[in-house]
Protein backbone atom coordinates (compact mmCIF):
# COMPACT_ATOMS: atom_id res chain seq x y z
CA UNK A 1 0.00 0.00 0.00
CA UNK A 2 1.23 3.55 -1.05
CA UNK A 3 2.02 6.13 1.60
CA UNK A 4 0.59 8.82 0.05
CA UNK A 5 -2.56 6.68 -0.98
CA UNK A 6 -5.66 8.82 0.83
CA UNK A 7 -7.15 5.75 1.92
CA UNK A 8 -3.97 4.71 3.54
CA UNK A 9 -3.57 7.99 5.46
CA UNK A 10 -7.54 7.73 6.12
CA UNK A 11 -6.85 3.87 7.64
CA UNK A 12 -3.85 5.05 9.50
CA UNK A 13 -5.94 7.80 11.32
CA UNK A 14 -9.11 5.51 11.96
CA UNK A 15 -6.24 3.12 13.84
CA UNK A 16 -4.69 5.62 15.42
CA UNK A 17 -7.80 6.36 16.94
CA UNK A 18 -8.73 2.85 17.70
CA UNK A 19 -6.04 2.43 19.63
CA UNK A 20 -6.69 5.15 21.86
CA UNK A 21 -10.66 4.29 22.64
CA UNK A 22 -9.79 0.43 22.48
CA UNK A 23 -9.73 0.33 26.61
CA UNK A 24 -13.05 1.72 26.81
CA UNK A 25 -14.47 -0.86 24.77
CA UNK A 26 -13.40 -3.34 26.83
CA UNK A 27 -13.48 -2.45 30.41
CA UNK A 28 -14.70 -4.05 33.72
CA UNK A 29 -17.96 -2.22 34.18
CA UNK A 30 -17.54 -3.44 37.91
CA UNK A 31 -13.91 -1.82 38.36
CA UNK A 32 -14.29 1.23 36.38
CA UNK A 33 -16.52 3.59 35.39
CA UNK A 34 -16.74 4.88 32.65
CA UNK A 35 -16.55 8.84 33.10
CA UNK A 36 -13.63 7.74 35.64
CA UNK A 37 -11.90 5.83 32.66
CA UNK A 38 -12.49 8.73 30.17
CA UNK A 39 -10.38 11.35 32.69
CA UNK A 40 -7.63 8.39 32.66
CA UNK A 41 -7.19 8.30 29.41
CA UNK A 42 -7.50 12.24 28.84
CA UNK A 43 -4.40 12.72 30.80
CA UNK A 44 -2.12 10.36 28.83
CA UNK A 45 0.08 12.25 25.67
CA UNK A 46 -0.47 10.99 22.81
CA UNK A 47 1.61 10.30 19.94
CA UNK A 48 0.34 11.54 16.74
CA UNK A 49 1.03 8.51 13.66
CA UNK A 50 3.43 11.88 12.44
CA UNK A 51 5.31 11.64 16.04
CA UNK A 52 4.08 14.78 17.61
CA UNK A 53 2.42 14.85 20.77
CA UNK A 54 -0.92 16.06 21.95
CA UNK A 55 -3.86 15.66 24.88
CA UNK A 56 -7.61 14.61 24.33
CA UNK A 57 -10.23 15.94 26.36
CA UNK A 58 -12.83 13.77 27.59
CA UNK A 59 -15.75 15.08 25.47
CA UNK A 60 -13.48 13.79 21.95
CA UNK A 61 -12.76 10.34 23.55
CA UNK A 62 -16.40 10.06 23.94
CA UNK A 63 -17.37 11.47 20.56
CA UNK A 64 -14.91 8.85 19.13
CA UNK A 65 -16.68 5.90 21.05
CA UNK A 66 -19.75 7.06 19.98
CA UNK A 67 -18.70 7.23 16.38
CA UNK A 68 -16.93 3.66 16.28
CA UNK A 69 -20.08 2.44 18.24
CA UNK A 70 -22.64 3.40 15.14
CA UNK A 71 -20.29 3.59 12.28
CA UNK A 72 -17.52 1.04 13.23
CA UNK A 73 -13.78 1.90 12.41
CA UNK A 74 -14.37 3.66 9.16
CA UNK A 75 -16.33 6.65 11.48
CA UNK A 76 -13.06 7.38 12.75
CA UNK A 77 -11.89 8.95 9.75
CA UNK A 78 -11.02 12.32 9.62
CA UNK A 79 -14.51 14.45 9.10
CA UNK A 80 -14.25 17.38 7.00
CA UNK A 81 -17.43 20.25 7.10
CA UNK A 82 -20.03 19.30 4.81
CA UNK A 83 -20.58 22.84 3.73
CA UNK A 84 -16.42 23.29 3.19
CA UNK A 85 -16.10 25.96 0.36
CA UNK A 86 -19.61 26.69 0.34
CA UNK A 87 -20.79 30.29 2.00
CA UNK A 88 -24.43 31.14 1.67
CA UNK A 89 -23.56 34.84 1.65
CA UNK A 90 -26.55 37.31 -0.28
CA UNK A 91 -25.04 39.27 -3.54
CA UNK A 92 -25.56 42.46 -2.41
CA UNK A 93 -23.96 41.53 0.94
CA UNK A 94 -20.72 40.26 -0.98
CA UNK A 95 -20.74 43.29 -3.05
CA UNK A 96 -20.62 45.63 0.20
CA UNK A 97 -18.14 43.54 1.39
CA UNK A 98 -16.38 43.78 -1.40
CA UNK A 99 -16.89 47.56 -1.71
CA UNK A 100 -15.65 48.48 2.38
CA UNK A 101 -12.31 46.49 1.63
CA UNK A 102 -11.23 48.59 -1.41
CA UNK A 103 -12.25 51.98 0.54
CA UNK A 104 -10.30 50.83 3.75
CA UNK A 105 -7.94 48.39 3.41
CA UNK A 106 -6.20 48.85 6.85
CA UNK A 107 -10.15 48.35 8.66
CA UNK A 108 -10.76 44.88 10.73
CA UNK A 109 -13.13 42.19 9.73
CA UNK A 110 -15.16 42.92 12.77
CA UNK A 111 -15.42 46.61 11.96
CA UNK A 112 -16.30 46.13 8.38
CA UNK A 113 -18.97 43.58 9.19
CA UNK A 114 -20.16 46.63 11.52
CA UNK A 115 -20.74 48.90 8.64
CA UNK A 116 -22.97 45.96 6.92
CA UNK A 117 -24.69 46.36 9.80
CA UNK A 118 -25.62 50.00 9.57
CA UNK A 119 -26.04 49.52 5.90
CA UNK A 120 -28.68 47.09 6.86
CA UNK A 121 -26.62 44.61 3.96
CA UNK A 122 -26.74 42.30 7.11
CA UNK A 123 -29.46 41.56 10.00
CA UNK A 124 -26.22 40.27 11.98
CA UNK A 125 -28.19 36.59 12.12
CA UNK A 126 -27.62 35.21 8.71
CA UNK A 127 -25.44 34.29 7.46
CA UNK A 128 -23.91 33.47 10.75
CA UNK A 129 -20.85 36.10 11.58
CA UNK A 130 -18.58 32.82 11.85
CA UNK A 131 -20.03 32.06 8.17
CA UNK A 132 -18.96 35.71 6.88
CA UNK A 133 -15.28 35.06 8.89
CA UNK A 134 -14.89 32.08 6.48
CA UNK A 135 -16.09 33.85 3.75
CA UNK A 136 -13.73 36.44 4.08
CA UNK A 137 -10.82 34.36 4.58
CA UNK A 138 -11.65 32.49 1.90
CA UNK A 139 -11.87 35.32 -0.75
CA UNK A 140 -8.73 37.23 0.49
CA UNK A 141 -10.88 40.06 2.15
CA UNK A 142 -9.10 40.31 5.22
CA UNK A 143 -7.34 43.17 6.46
CA UNK A 144 -4.15 45.00 4.32
CA UNK A 145 -5.61 41.87 1.47
CA UNK A 146 -2.73 43.54 -0.89
CA UNK A 147 0.25 43.14 1.27
CA UNK A 148 2.16 39.87 0.48
CA UNK A 149 3.74 38.32 3.51
CA UNK A 150 7.39 39.33 3.88
CA UNK A 151 10.35 36.14 3.13
CA UNK A 152 11.62 34.89 6.63
CA UNK A 153 14.99 35.40 6.98
CA UNK A 154 17.00 32.59 9.46
CA UNK A 155 19.56 34.00 11.65
CA UNK A 156 21.75 33.06 14.34
CA UNK A 157 25.19 34.82 15.94
CA UNK A 158 28.30 33.33 16.09
CA UNK A 159 29.56 34.48 19.88
CA UNK A 160 28.33 33.72 23.71
CA UNK A 161 26.22 36.28 24.84
CA UNK A 162 25.71 38.35 21.34
CA UNK A 163 21.69 37.54 22.23
CA UNK A 164 19.77 35.94 24.55
CA UNK A 165 15.85 34.77 23.72
CA UNK A 166 13.51 34.29 26.48
CA UNK A 167 9.99 32.74 26.38
CA UNK A 168 7.24 31.27 28.26
CA UNK A 169 5.56 28.09 27.79
CA UNK A 170 2.21 26.86 29.09
CA UNK A 171 3.33 23.57 31.78
CA UNK A 172 1.38 21.21 33.50
CA UNK A 173 -1.01 21.74 36.63
CA UNK A 174 0.91 20.93 39.78
CA UNK A 175 -1.75 20.06 42.62
CA UNK A 176 -0.98 22.82 45.43
CA UNK A 177 -3.29 21.78 49.00
CA UNK A 178 -6.70 21.39 47.66
CA UNK A 179 -6.23 22.90 44.44
CA UNK A 180 -4.04 22.42 41.27
CA UNK A 181 -1.67 25.32 40.11
CA UNK A 182 -0.84 26.01 36.20
CA UNK A 183 2.73 26.44 35.50
CA UNK A 184 4.53 28.00 33.17
CA UNK A 185 7.98 27.09 31.73
CA UNK A 186 10.66 30.19 31.23
CA UNK A 187 13.37 30.03 29.40
CA UNK A 188 16.36 32.29 28.41
CA UNK A 189 18.30 30.63 25.57
CA UNK A 190 21.76 31.74 24.11
CA UNK A 191 21.44 32.09 20.20
CA UNK A 192 24.85 31.07 19.12
CA UNK A 193 24.94 27.98 21.48
CA UNK A 194 21.26 27.12 22.07
CA UNK A 195 22.56 26.85 25.73
CA UNK A 196 19.36 27.61 28.24
CA UNK A 197 21.68 29.84 30.42
CA UNK A 198 18.41 29.67 32.66
CA UNK A 199 14.99 27.88 32.79
CA UNK A 200 12.29 26.71 35.52
CA UNK A 201 8.72 26.23 36.25
CA UNK A 202 6.93 29.27 37.73
CA UNK A 203 3.50 29.34 39.01
CA UNK A 204 3.12 32.99 37.04
CA UNK A 205 4.14 34.16 33.55
CA UNK A 206 3.96 37.95 34.86
CA UNK A 207 7.01 40.10 35.12
CA UNK A 208 8.26 39.53 38.34
CA UNK A 209 8.88 36.11 37.27
CA UNK A 210 10.91 37.55 34.20
CA UNK A 211 12.90 39.63 35.99
CA UNK A 212 13.77 36.74 38.82
CA UNK A 213 14.88 34.68 35.95
CA UNK A 214 16.68 37.32 34.11
CA UNK A 215 18.81 38.36 37.45
CA UNK A 216 19.72 34.52 37.97
CA UNK A 217 20.82 34.55 34.23
CA UNK A 218 23.27 37.59 34.62
CA UNK A 219 24.84 36.33 38.41
CA UNK A 220 25.45 33.78 36.67
CA UNK A 221 27.36 34.01 33.46
CA UNK A 222 27.16 37.82 32.87
CA UNK A 223 25.15 40.33 30.69
CA UNK A 224 24.38 39.33 26.88
CA UNK A 225 24.39 42.72 24.77
CA UNK A 226 20.61 41.68 23.16
CA UNK A 227 17.89 40.19 24.27
CA UNK A 228 15.45 39.42 22.52
CA UNK A 229 11.54 38.87 23.29
CA UNK A 230 7.89 38.66 22.12
CA UNK A 231 5.61 41.58 22.94
CA UNK A 232 3.30 39.53 25.76
CA UNK A 233 2.58 41.92 28.44
CA UNK A 234 5.86 40.91 30.91
CA UNK A 235 8.22 42.00 27.81
CA UNK A 236 6.87 44.96 26.81
CA UNK A 237 6.46 46.08 30.71
CA UNK A 238 8.49 49.45 31.49
CA UNK A 239 9.98 47.63 34.29
CA UNK A 240 12.35 44.93 31.91
CA UNK A 241 12.84 48.29 29.79
CA UNK A 242 14.47 50.18 33.17
CA UNK A 243 16.45 47.31 33.90
CA UNK A 244 17.76 46.75 30.45
CA UNK A 245 18.64 50.54 30.49
CA UNK A 246 20.23 50.44 33.74
CA UNK A 247 22.28 47.37 32.45
CA UNK A 248 23.18 48.71 29.25
CA UNK A 249 20.98 45.53 27.40
CA UNK A 250 19.50 46.22 23.99
CA UNK A 251 16.16 45.01 24.19
CA UNK A 252 14.73 44.19 21.25
CA UNK A 253 11.23 42.51 20.34
CA UNK A 254 9.77 40.13 18.13
CA UNK A 255 7.85 42.34 15.49
CA UNK A 256 4.20 42.19 16.03
CA UNK A 257 2.94 39.05 13.87
CA UNK A 258 5.97 37.97 12.75
CA UNK A 259 6.24 34.42 15.55
CA UNK A 260 8.68 33.08 13.29
CA UNK A 261 11.68 34.75 15.03
CA UNK A 262 11.12 33.00 18.02
CA UNK A 263 11.89 29.71 15.92
CA UNK A 264 14.56 28.20 18.43
CA UNK A 265 12.53 28.41 21.87
CA UNK A 266 9.75 26.92 19.96
CA UNK A 267 11.67 23.71 19.18
CA UNK A 268 13.29 23.66 22.49
CA UNK A 269 9.75 24.30 23.87
CA UNK A 270 8.29 20.84 21.84
CA UNK A 271 11.37 18.98 22.82
CA UNK A 272 10.16 19.79 26.56
CA UNK A 273 7.19 18.79 25.83
CA UNK A 274 7.96 15.28 23.56
CA UNK A 275 10.62 14.38 25.67
CA UNK A 276 10.00 15.52 29.33
CA UNK A 277 6.41 16.43 30.07
CA UNK A 278 5.66 12.96 28.36
CA UNK A 279 7.55 10.74 30.54
CA UNK A 280 5.61 11.25 34.31
CA UNK A 281 3.62 13.49 36.45
CA UNK A 282 5.17 15.84 39.52
CA UNK A 283 3.97 16.12 42.86
CA UNK A 284 5.08 19.65 43.73
CA UNK A 285 6.66 22.69 41.67
CA UNK A 286 10.09 21.57 43.26
CA UNK A 287 10.10 18.00 42.00
CA UNK A 288 9.01 19.29 38.50
CA UNK A 289 12.06 21.77 38.73
CA UNK A 290 14.55 19.17 39.86
CA UNK A 291 13.53 16.96 37.96
CA UNK A 292 13.85 19.18 34.97
CA UNK A 293 17.57 20.23 35.72
CA UNK A 294 18.48 17.48 35.65
CA UNK A 295 17.20 16.80 32.01
CA UNK A 296 18.23 20.15 30.93
CA UNK A 297 22.07 18.96 31.71
CA UNK A 298 21.38 15.91 29.79
CA UNK A 299 20.29 18.29 27.05
CA UNK A 300 23.28 20.57 26.98
CA UNK A 301 25.51 17.48 26.55
CA UNK A 302 23.55 15.40 23.57
CA UNK A 303 24.09 15.84 19.85
CA UNK A 304 22.23 19.14 18.38
CA UNK A 305 21.66 17.90 15.08
CA UNK A 306 21.34 22.05 14.07
CA UNK A 307 24.66 22.34 15.35
CA UNK A 308 26.68 18.96 14.52
CA UNK A 309 27.46 19.21 18.33
CA UNK A 310 26.10 19.47 21.98
CA UNK A 311 24.98 22.77 22.87
CA UNK A 312 27.50 22.74 25.75
CA UNK A 313 30.78 22.26 23.55
CA UNK A 314 29.46 25.08 21.14
CA UNK A 315 29.44 27.01 24.25
CA UNK A 316 32.78 25.79 25.64
CA UNK A 317 33.98 26.59 21.92
CA UNK A 318 32.43 29.52 20.92
CA UNK A 319 33.92 33.20 21.05
CA UNK A 320 32.64 35.06 23.94
CA UNK A 321 31.40 38.57 24.39
CA UNK A 322 29.34 37.98 27.46
CA UNK A 323 29.96 41.01 29.99
CA UNK A 324 30.91 40.47 33.85
CA UNK A 325 29.32 42.58 36.53
CA UNK A 326 31.80 44.48 38.15
CA UNK A 327 32.51 43.21 41.31
CA UNK A 328 31.80 45.95 43.09
CA UNK A 329 28.29 46.39 41.67
CA UNK A 330 24.68 46.02 44.58
CA UNK A 331 23.27 43.53 41.83
CA UNK A 332 20.10 44.29 44.34
CA UNK A 333 20.18 47.77 43.26
CA UNK A 334 20.42 46.91 39.11
CA UNK A 335 16.99 44.82 39.69
CA UNK A 336 14.87 47.16 41.65
CA UNK A 337 11.81 47.95 41.24
CA UNK A 338 10.56 51.60 42.11
CA UNK A 339 7.03 52.91 43.25
CA UNK A 340 5.00 55.63 44.12
CA UNK A 341 3.33 54.96 47.54
CA UNK A 342 1.19 56.97 49.83
CA UNK A 343 1.90 57.49 53.34
CA UNK A 344 -0.77 57.43 55.52
CA UNK A 345 -2.07 58.42 58.86
CA UNK A 346 -0.40 55.81 60.93
CA UNK A 347 2.83 56.28 59.41
CA UNK A 348 2.59 53.15 56.88
CA UNK A 349 2.94 52.26 53.19
CA UNK A 350 0.93 49.76 51.42
CA UNK A 351 3.27 47.45 49.44
CA UNK A 352 2.18 44.33 47.50
CA UNK A 353 -0.51 43.58 50.42
CA UNK A 354 1.98 44.26 52.94
CA UNK A 355 2.04 47.36 55.10
CA UNK A 356 5.57 49.03 56.16
CA UNK A 357 6.42 51.75 58.42
CA UNK A 358 8.27 55.15 57.33
CA UNK A 359 8.70 57.06 60.45
CA UNK A 360 10.91 59.53 58.48
CA UNK A 361 7.71 60.52 56.09
CA UNK A 362 4.90 62.87 57.00
CA UNK A 363 1.52 61.74 57.32
CA UNK A 364 -0.39 62.02 53.95
CA UNK A 365 2.51 62.26 51.52
CA UNK A 366 3.51 60.48 49.45
CA UNK A 367 7.43 58.72 48.77
CA UNK A 368 9.39 56.32 46.05
CA UNK A 369 9.89 52.93 47.63
CA UNK A 370 12.68 50.89 46.10
CA UNK A 371 12.20 47.04 46.35
CA UNK A 372 12.68 43.83 44.68
CA UNK A 373 9.18 41.81 43.99
CA UNK A 374 10.47 38.46 44.86
CA UNK A 375 11.59 39.44 48.14
CA UNK A 376 10.37 42.40 50.21
CA UNK A 377 12.45 42.11 53.22
CA UNK A 378 14.53 44.66 52.15
CA UNK A 379 12.04 47.53 51.21
CA UNK A 380 13.75 50.90 50.64
CA UNK A 381 12.44 54.58 50.51
CA UNK A 382 13.31 58.19 49.92
CA UNK A 383 16.57 59.53 48.47
CA UNK A 384 18.72 58.09 50.96
CA UNK A 385 17.25 55.05 50.74
CA UNK A 386 16.17 54.08 54.25
CA UNK A 387 14.87 50.92 55.50
CA UNK A 388 11.57 50.28 56.09
CA UNK A 389 10.45 48.22 59.02
CA UNK A 390 7.04 45.75 58.23
CA UNK A 391 4.77 46.78 60.30
CA UNK A 392 4.17 44.50 63.79
CA UNK A 393 1.04 45.89 65.31
CA UNK A 394 1.98 43.42 68.69
CA UNK A 395 4.80 44.84 69.39
CA UNK A 396 3.28 48.45 68.65
CA UNK A 397 0.75 47.52 71.33
CA UNK A 398 3.60 46.89 73.93
CA UNK A 399 5.75 49.72 73.29
CA UNK A 400 4.71 51.83 76.27
CA UNK A 401 5.05 48.64 78.38
CA UNK A 402 7.67 49.49 81.02
CA UNK A 403 8.67 45.41 82.58
CA UNK A 404 11.09 45.71 86.01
Amino acid sequence: MVQDDPKYENEKWCLWRFGIIAPLLHRDPGAITQNALLIKLAKQVWLYPDGTSTTLSPETLRKWLYRFQHGGLPALANQTRSDKGRFQVPEKLVDGLHEERQKHPRWSTQLVLEKMLERKLWNGETPSRSALYRFVKAHNLGRDPHLKPQPVRAFAYDAFGELWGADFMHGPKIRVGRHKRKTYLHIIMDDSCRYVVQGAFLFSEGVESLIGELETAICRFGLPHRFYVDNGSAYSSHYLRIVCARLGIQLIHTPPYRPQGRGKEERFFRTVRDRFLALGDYASLADLNAAFQEWLSQYHQRMHRTLGCSPLQRRLQSRKVIRKLPEVAKTDALFRMEKRCRVYNDGTIHLKKRRFEVPLCPPNSRVTVYFLPWDLSRVYYGDDLELARPLDVHANAKRFDHPK
